[in-house]
């Protein structure tokens, strides 16, 4: 860290840079558009990222694409501004702005007798009626958080998000969420080629894998070799050579007739296979 001559607060005497102080921000070098821009795109992901865990979809399987939609103007265009971002920490290959996303999910809506008893306790009925009756549009600001009145019998209710219990039917294909002012759906569907591509990576993440178990160095070249017996597993690795050559610092990836005695298994995708490194 005696290196770091930009570090303000090191001092000569300091043995460890845990002992430093902070430096001091230089306030002029802020980006507070570019902050802004930041948390709208960081919103977007972590949703679509709790989307594919409740699709059970890997982070490495790469998917088609993933739609938003957002009441809040700035937002819609902070988030396009870094699409490139947002599809790379997505593993997406397009991200698309819409005005609405309802006809990709159906939204079902039930008074939540737990609360709305107390308050409303004669008029559950018409609420019921009118809930299940209403625009989807009309009902939209629940699920964003934000409260609806509606008139039941003549007299104006004011429903709260946690009055009404939502429940999402999705397109198939589609798995869809709200968030605030943000609505967003993630593509499920899965054709052989992306399927293909989430294999080839994860084979890049088994030979990272292998490389540091053999404690190689960045810089040393390897071979790689693997044997299968499903021919997927061949038509993959033919089509994503390039790939995996460039991302394991490799110079050969070739199948084998017989495995070595140090071949480890490895699943990518569903097939299991059995692979091994070579230093050269």
């Amino acid at each position: 860290h005696r290196d770091l001559h930009s570090f303000p607060t090191r001092r000569s005497s300091d043995l460890s840079v845990h002992l430093c102080d902070y430096p001091t921000p230089d306030e002029p070098l802020l980006d507070p558009e570019l902050n802004r821009r930041m948390a709208a795109a960081q919103r977007l992901v972590g949703v679509g990222h709790k989307l594919r865990d409740d699709a059970n979809v890997r982070v490495r399987q790469p998917l088609a694409e993933v739609r938003f939609a957002s009441t809040d103007a700035s937002q819609a265009e902070a988030i396009e501004h870094l699409a490139e971002v947002v599809k790379e920490e997505l593993n997406v290959k397009r991200l698309t702005r819409s005005d609405n996303l309802d006809g990709l999910a159906k939204y079902t809506f039930k008074p939540n007798l737990k609360t709305l008893g107390p308050k409303y306790g004669k008029l559950l009925g018409g609420i019921g009626k009118t809930l299940s009756t209403a625009e989807p549009s009309v009902l939209a600001p629940l699920r964003r958080g934000e409260n609806v009145t509606l008139q039941i019998n003549g007299t104006d209710v004011i429903l709260l998000p946690e009055d009404v219990l939502v429940s999402t039917e999705n397109t198939p294909g589609w798995v869809t969420a709200a968030e605030a002012t943000l609505q967003l759906a993630l593509s499920t569907e899965l054709t052989p080629e992306l399927i293909r591509e989430g294999m080839a990576r994860d084979f890049v993440r088994h030979i990272q894998q292998l490389r540091k178990d053999a404690d190689l160095e960045i810089e040393d070249r390897i071979a790689i070799y693997y044997q299968a017996g499903e021919p997927v597993v061949a038509a993959t690795l033919t089509e994503w050579s390039d790939y995996v050559l460039s991302e394991t610092q490799a110079d050969l990836l070739q199948a084998a007739e017989a495995p070595s005695a140090d071949a480890k298994s490895a699943t990518i995708g569903e097939t299991k296979l059995l692979v091994w490194i070579v230093k050269k």
